[in-house]
């Protein structure tokens, strides 16, 4: 056996270095006794060497801890303090700072010293050579996220040309990834949102291909799905409009970017709810479309400085107004190719001047229609409207309100544009477009294509069942008119998409399936079983999400739950089918609602027990009060002496509607609370009957109101009677307020019982 030992000894300057290899044999007493001593000489010298380097090391780590505190004092007082260190000592561009380990470019872009980054930027470049500062504008921090990341998310576009432009080794930069999600700063300026950012580093690529592959992740998921997921709409319709390929690449688990935009319900208008003033409102707000390449910053009102900001609303509509008179009098003047032909939007004017635009159609009596011209002056007339409806809800909403519903509609608009261009260009790819490349069997093969697209890179559901779980109809209603046989399409469970809407409680894509052709064969349709032959009436059986109906109370959900169970057995009929387990639907629906049930009880008791309460006490106070007569009767006729004024007419009718809705309402509660109810009984018997309960208990209490300050008013005397009516109606002004705030509440319970079919809001709904 024998050992090979190497020694490195570091002598003097003018030494040099030396190393020394020495073979040991197996007979150590063998060796010459100076080369033993040599040895023994050489592991002395390296002991020293080790405490020589050690002490330089020491050295070293004290002047770096030194430049590291002055760094840090230099960033809590003056930047340009960090630019001279940078200029003084090359050491201090690689020096790390803080928990991040950032270095100082790090932090002055984090602390958004655009300026001062740029500076340090050209000082790595001028004073260093190509590959050191290559070296130092690539060094990550902790999260392995380099300067040019930081720049890309921070949306730093001069930041991020200076350090890429002119650089040899850009690609090398372009393709760091981090450590916490494997992005490049392509990549990550797409996660932050910021359009700018990510087109000028997309520019910077030597090819697109180059720049596609630096625009996803090691998962697949490219700069496409992640601005649809987080929903940066303009950067996502920008990013189809310039590489194609965006749209039909597919991440690590099957998810299309059509997949990620069906995952987004309130990115559409059937996706929330709106009441009905915010409704009226919400088609009279006025949204640009997004138009290919536009990068231009957009020229915004200018409003004058001596002006409040919220004066913008005001200016805006008199500029349109302004531009309305001046069309006018070029459309009447014949001057009409000077207009612009401005597209407004179809959610904007709705089905309004639909045919204007067409000088040779003619009417239904056979006559020539308006010329265009007319046309564009009534799409005028019409968005000006609108404008003023915009003031005017600008007053009841307030600024907030109205800037959150241009908000919505915004996105609304632009996802429908982005939807379109996603199923567009996947009309591409099916038989329809490529026929040569499937069989002769023409259905089966259109079928095939579809499936093969849509749920080819081995996702659970295709988009358009994905659509229906979240209730996206506009979504599931443009894939069947474009692939009609889609409405086959089944998951990885075996369900369709009839079944998919029923689980999810999705009433207006169920709506809308049956009502329209797309279910051809009605019966088997709505019979369809999946892998544990569950029907669809099975699976609204099951209790899914029991806290997505628009009332959360205990017994509106049991409520809702019943209805909609009610509604799938109607349509489908299919209540007496077994599944694999044997268990009937209805079977399945009591086991599983029992603690909903239970919970429903609780509060039904709880609400009675209040109101009878409520409905004696008011009882016993206006009793009172009407065996009571205000003023006293006269003692010649027995009769009131304020029989003929108005006050005591109002008090006579008030205490007698008070009287009988109290006692009325009293006896529903009892009713309610001593009578059991099963699960048939809250479709609409035991809410119809709360609503009659509590409708008596509030037109009970406010005429009792009415009856006590109309007697109190005939007992004052006439100089006290008219300064009391500001405080009747200040009790009025705040019994008024709380009944408008509890007003949508009440109205949403008589929706809930008498609208056939529930209606669906989100938990993240913006509104």
């Amino acid at each position: 056996m024998r050992r090979r030992w190497t020694w490195r000894w570091k002598g003097g300057l003018s030494l040099g270095r030396m190393a020394l290899t020495i073979d040991f044999g197996v007979a150590d007493a063998t060796v010459d006794k100076e080369i033993r001593e040599l040895a023994e000489s050489m592991v002395k010298a390296k002991r020293i060497s080790k405490y020589d380097g050690e002490e330089e090391e020491e050295e070293e780590e004290e002047v770096t801890e030194m430049t590291r505190r002055e760094l840090i004092n230099a960033m809590r007082g003056s930047w340009e303090n960090v630019v001279e260190i940078y200029k003084r000592d090359p050491r201090s561009h690689t020096i790390k700072i803080g928990f991040l380990r950032d270095t100082a470019l790090h932090m002055a872009i984090r602390s958004r010293q655009e300026d001062t980054a740029q500076k340090l930027v050209q000082l790595i470049i001028h004073t260093r050579t190509e590959k050191d500062a290559l070296y130092v504008l690539s060094t990550p921090n902790k999260d392995g996220n380099t300067p040019l990341h930081l720049a890309a998310a921070h949306g730093s576009v001069n930041l991020c040309k200076s350090i890429i432009i002119g650089n040899p080794y850009k690609q090398i930069l372009l393709a760091a990834r981090n450590k916490s999600s494997s992005s490049t700063p392509l990549y990550w300026a797409a996660f932050n949102g910021n359009k700018d950012a990510f087109f000028s580093l997309y520019q910077m690529c030597d090819t697109d291909a180059q720049a596609f592959d630096y625009s996803h992740t090691d998962n697949r998921f490219t700069a496409l799905h992640v601005a649809l997921s987080k929903g940066f709409w303009d950067l996502a319709f920008q990013i189809i409009h310039r590489e194609e390929r965006f749209a039909h690449y597919i991440a690590r688990f099957g998810e299309s970017p059509l997949h990620v935009l069906a995952e987004k319900p309130t990115a559409f208008r059937s996706g929330i709810y709106l009441s009905f003033f915010k409704n009226i409102f919400y088609h009279c707000i006025h949204v640009e479309e997004l138009i290919p390449d536009t990068f231009k910053e957009k020229k915004e009102l200018i409003v004058p400085s001596s002006y409040p900001t919220n004066y913008q609303t005001c200016f805006e509509f008199c500029q349109r107004l302004w531009k309305m008179m001046k069309s006018a009098v070029l459309m009447i003047s014949g001057k009409s190719g000077l207009i612009s032909n401005k597209r407004l939007d179809i959610e904007n004017l709705g089905d309004q001047g639909q045919g204007m635009d067409k000088p040779h159609e003619k009417g239904a009596q056979g006559h020539q229609g308006f010329p265009s011209r007319y046309g564009r002056f009534f799409n005028s007339i019409v968005l000006n409207v609108s404008k003023i409806l915009v003031v005017i809800f600008w007053m009841l909403l307030g600024p907030s309100g109205i800037r959150k519903l241009k908000e919505a509609k915004q996105q609304h608009i632009w996802s429908l544009q982005i939807m379109n261009i996603l199923i567009q260009c996947a009309k591409k790819f099916t038989y329809e477009s490529n026929p040569q490349n499937y069989g002769r069997r023409r259905y089966f093969s259109i079928y095939s294509s579809e499936c093969k697209y849509f749920k080819g890179g081995g996702a659970s559901k295709t988009p358009i069942l994905v659509a229906a779980a979240n209730g996206i109809k506009e979504i599931v209603e443009k894939i069947l008119e474009e692939f009609p046989l889609t409405i086959l399409d089944r998951d990885n469970d075996g369900q369709d998409i009839l079944m998919v809407a029923a689980e999810h409680r999705q009433s207006h894509v169920y709506d809308f399936l049956l009502r329209n052709s797309y279910v051809a064969d009605t019966a088997p349709a709505l019979l369809g079983q999946d892998r544990w032959k569950n029907t669809a009436l099975h699976k609204t059986a099951m209790l899914k999400n029991p806290e997505g109906w628009v009332i959360p109370t205990g017994m509106l959900q049991m409520q809702w739950e019943v209805k909609w169970y009610e509604y799938v057995k109607e349509s489908t009929g299919s209540d007496r089918m077994q599944n694999d387990r044997g268990r009937y639907p209805e079977e399945i629906f009591m086991g599983e609602h029992q603690e909903l049930l239970s919970k429903s009880n609780e509060w039904i008791n709880t609400t009675c027990n209040s109101c009878s309460f409520i409905a004696a006490l008011i009882a016993t106070v206006v009793f009172t009060s009407s065996a009571t007569v205000p003023g006293g009767l006269n003692q010649g006729n027995g009769k009131p002496i304020f029989q003929h004024h108005l006050a005591f007419q109002i008090f006579s009718i008030s205490s007698l509607v008070a009287l009988c809705t109290s006692f009325t309402s009293l006896l529903i509660f009892l009713t309610v609370l001593t009578t059991k109810y099963q699960y048939k009984d809250f479709s609409k018997n035991l809410p119809q009957s709360l609503i009659f309960g509590l409708t008596s208990l509030f037109t009970s209490m406010a005429a009792m109101l009415i009856c006590f300050c109309s007697g109190h008013f005939l007992m004052l005397e006439n100089r006290f009677k008219y300064a009391v009516i500001p405080v009747y109606a200040l009790t009025c002004l705040a019994i008024s307020y709380f009944a408008f705030q509890k007003f949508p509440s009440y109205v949403l319970l008589l929706k809930a019982t008498f609208n056939k079919v529930p209606e669906r809001i989100y938990k993240e709904d913006p509104l």
